[in-house]
Protein backbone atom coordinates (compact mmCIF):
# COMPACT_ATOMS: atom_id res chain seq x y z
CA UNK A 1 0.00 0.00 0.00
CA UNK A 2 1.24 3.34 -1.00
CA UNK A 3 0.99 6.49 1.05
CA UNK A 4 -0.04 9.45 -0.53
CA UNK A 5 -0.70 13.48 0.43
CA UNK A 6 -3.32 15.72 -0.62
CA UNK A 7 -2.82 19.43 -0.24
CA UNK A 8 -4.37 22.74 -0.66
CA UNK A 9 -3.12 26.09 0.42
CA UNK A 10 -5.80 24.91 3.17
CA UNK A 11 -5.62 22.01 4.02
CA UNK A 12 -3.29 18.90 4.01
CA UNK A 13 -4.18 15.07 4.85
CA UNK A 14 -2.31 11.76 3.93
CA UNK A 15 -4.07 8.84 2.43
CA UNK A 16 -3.33 5.58 1.93
CA UNK A 17 -3.96 3.91 -1.33
CA UNK A 18 -5.15 0.30 -1.62
CA UNK A 19 -3.94 -2.64 -4.10
CA UNK A 20 -6.30 -2.14 -7.07
CA UNK A 21 -5.09 -1.17 -10.65
CA UNK A 22 -6.64 2.26 -10.56
CA UNK A 23 -4.91 3.08 -7.36
CA UNK A 24 -1.66 1.67 -8.79
CA UNK A 25 -1.96 3.90 -12.06
CA UNK A 26 -2.76 7.09 -10.35
CA UNK A 27 0.19 6.56 -8.28
CA UNK A 28 2.28 5.91 -11.01
CA UNK A 29 1.09 9.29 -12.49
CA UNK A 30 1.53 11.18 -9.75
CA UNK A 31 2.16 13.98 -8.71
CA UNK A 32 -0.95 15.65 -10.16
CA UNK A 33 -2.36 19.00 -9.30
CA UNK A 34 -5.93 20.25 -10.27
CA UNK A 35 -8.91 22.54 -10.01
CA UNK A 36 -11.57 21.04 -6.79
CA UNK A 37 -15.33 20.87 -7.56
CA UNK A 38 -17.24 20.23 -4.57
CA UNK A 39 -20.08 17.96 -4.72
CA UNK A 40 -22.32 18.28 -1.03
CA UNK A 41 -19.47 16.83 1.03
CA UNK A 42 -17.37 15.01 -1.90
CA UNK A 43 -14.63 17.07 -3.12
CA UNK A 44 -13.46 15.67 -7.13
CA UNK A 45 -11.00 16.77 -9.36
CA UNK A 46 -9.89 15.39 -13.13
CA UNK A 47 -6.34 13.49 -12.78
CA UNK A 48 -4.80 12.35 -16.46
CA UNK A 49 -5.54 8.89 -15.63
CA UNK A 50 -7.57 6.51 -17.68
CA UNK A 51 -9.57 3.37 -15.77
CA UNK A 52 -12.66 1.50 -16.59
CA UNK A 53 -15.14 0.37 -13.86
CA UNK A 54 -13.47 -2.23 -11.41
CA UNK A 55 -15.44 -5.41 -10.54
CA UNK A 56 -15.32 -3.53 -7.02
CA UNK A 57 -17.33 -0.55 -8.42
CA UNK A 58 -19.88 1.31 -6.23
CA UNK A 59 -21.83 3.93 -5.42
CA UNK A 60 -22.13 3.56 -1.92
CA UNK A 61 -19.18 4.41 -0.23
CA UNK A 62 -17.62 5.28 3.52
CA UNK A 63 -16.48 8.68 5.07
CA UNK A 64 -12.62 9.02 4.71
CA UNK A 65 -13.01 6.50 1.67
CA UNK A 66 -11.36 7.72 -1.67
CA UNK A 67 -12.56 6.61 -5.25
CA UNK A 68 -12.10 6.76 -9.09
CA UNK A 69 -14.71 8.05 -11.20
CA UNK A 70 -14.02 6.73 -14.72
CA UNK A 71 -17.25 8.52 -16.13
CA UNK A 72 -15.55 12.00 -15.14
CA UNK A 73 -11.44 10.76 -14.95
CA UNK A 74 -11.81 12.04 -11.81
CA UNK A 75 -10.56 11.34 -7.88
CA UNK A 76 -12.85 11.39 -5.66
CA UNK A 77 -12.57 12.04 -1.70
CA UNK A 78 -15.87 11.37 0.27
CA UNK A 79 -15.98 12.94 4.16
CA UNK A 80 -20.09 12.93 4.05
CA UNK A 81 -23.76 13.35 2.62
CA UNK A 82 -23.54 13.94 -0.95
CA UNK A 83 -26.98 15.12 -3.08
CA UNK A 84 -27.44 11.29 -3.59
CA UNK A 85 -27.17 10.24 -0.06
CA UNK A 86 -29.92 8.45 1.41
CA UNK A 87 -29.14 8.71 5.57
CA UNK A 88 -25.57 9.80 5.63
CA UNK A 89 -23.49 7.80 4.33
CA UNK A 90 -21.94 9.16 1.24
CA UNK A 91 -22.97 8.12 -2.36
CA UNK A 92 -21.52 9.08 -5.45
CA UNK A 93 -22.99 10.17 -8.51
CA UNK A 94 -22.71 6.57 -10.47
CA UNK A 95 -20.11 3.95 -9.24
CA UNK A 96 -16.41 4.74 -8.37
CA UNK A 97 -13.50 2.28 -8.01
CA UNK A 98 -12.43 2.48 -4.69
CA UNK A 99 -9.35 3.15 -4.54
CA UNK A 100 -8.35 3.84 -0.72
CA UNK A 101 -8.39 5.83 2.33
CA UNK A 102 -8.03 9.37 4.38
CA UNK A 103 -6.26 9.13 7.62
CA UNK A 104 -7.13 11.71 9.80
CA UNK A 105 -10.26 14.11 10.41
CA UNK A 106 -12.04 14.14 7.21
CA UNK A 107 -14.00 17.07 8.32
CA UNK A 108 -11.00 19.15 7.58
CA UNK A 109 -11.88 18.61 3.61
CA UNK A 110 -15.18 21.39 4.36
CA UNK A 111 -12.39 23.86 4.11
CA UNK A 112 -12.12 23.20 0.24
CA UNK A 113 -14.45 25.19 -1.86
CA UNK A 114 -14.58 24.99 -5.51
CA UNK A 115 -12.25 25.99 -7.95
CA UNK A 116 -9.09 25.61 -5.11
CA UNK A 117 -6.50 24.51 -6.28
CA UNK A 118 -4.88 20.74 -5.41
CA UNK A 119 -2.57 18.27 -5.41
CA UNK A 120 -2.06 14.78 -4.36
CA UNK A 121 1.63 13.66 -4.38
CA UNK A 122 3.66 10.51 -3.43
CA UNK A 123 4.86 10.75 0.39
CA UNK A 124 8.50 11.01 0.80
CA UNK A 125 8.67 8.34 2.85
CA UNK A 126 7.85 5.94 0.52
CA UNK A 127 10.74 7.67 -1.71
CA UNK A 128 13.26 7.53 1.42
CA UNK A 129 12.42 3.81 1.39
CA UNK A 130 13.25 2.89 -1.85
CA UNK A 131 16.56 5.51 -1.19
CA UNK A 132 17.26 3.38 1.79
CA UNK A 133 17.06 -0.40 -0.32
CA UNK A 134 19.26 1.42 -2.90
CA UNK A 135 21.69 2.58 -0.28
CA UNK A 136 21.41 -0.97 1.46
CA UNK A 137 21.97 -2.48 -1.99
CA UNK A 138 24.90 -0.38 -3.15
CA UNK A 139 26.28 -1.21 0.43
CA UNK A 140 26.25 -4.73 0.22
CA UNK A 141 27.87 -4.56 -3.55
CA UNK A 142 30.66 -1.87 -2.24
CA UNK A 143 33.62 -2.48 -0.04
CA UNK A 144 34.14 -3.57 3.34
CA UNK A 145 36.50 -1.31 5.51
CA UNK A 146 39.59 -2.73 5.54
CA UNK A 147 39.05 -4.66 2.75
CA UNK A 148 40.92 -3.57 -0.55
CA UNK A 149 38.99 -2.94 -3.62
CA UNK A 150 40.09 -4.85 -6.91
CA UNK A 151 42.71 -2.68 -8.52
CA UNK A 152 41.49 -0.68 -11.82
CA UNK A 153 43.19 -1.50 -15.02
CA UNK A 154 44.24 0.96 -16.74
Amino acid sequence: MNEIRIATDKIEMLATLNDTSAAARIWDALPIESTVNTWGQEIYFSIPVQCDLGVEARDRMEVGEIGYWPTGSAFCVFFGKTPASKGDEPRAASPVNPIGRVEGDVKVFRQIRDGDTIRVEQVESAKVAEQTEEAQEAETNSPKPGENPEPETP
